[in-house]
């Protein structure tokens, strides 16, 4: 009786091992954290814009501006589409989100014009 109540023990401790480990997984993927902070996807992200304002149309222009614009601000470009994946999927942070890099826009325009 005593082997069979240690099987089961086993095997409860098992799944309660497994299930912790999809826990934290899981949870770990629902963060409210980015891989890349506001301030610095603003910048990013205006700066892709601007980029993609001034050169030719041809996608291995753009590509290599944005290789380097990634290197420029220390980050990779898997990092700025999660960053932008996040912001996307809540409508409230991408407004609040677009309205800031305007702002900053608007603010390198007014800095270059002086």
């Amino acid at each position: 009786m005593q082997v069979k109540s240690e099987l089961t023990l086993a095997k409860y401790s098992k799944y309660t091992f497994i299930l912790f480990f999809i826990s934290i997984f899981f949870f770990q993927n629902c963060s409210e954290e980015t891989p890349v902070s506001e301030e610095k996807f603003i910048q990013v992200y205006v700066d892709l814009l601007i980029g993609r304002d001034t050169i030719s149309v041809q996608s291995s222009s753009f590509d290599s501006l944005k290789t380097r614009i990634f290197t420029k601000h220390s980050i990779s470009s898997e990092d700025y589409y999660s960053t932008l994946e996040y912001y996307k999927s809540y409508s409230e942070k991408w407004e609040e989100l677009f309205d800031r890099a305007i702002t900053y826009a608007e603010k390198l325009k007014d800095d270059s014009a002086k």
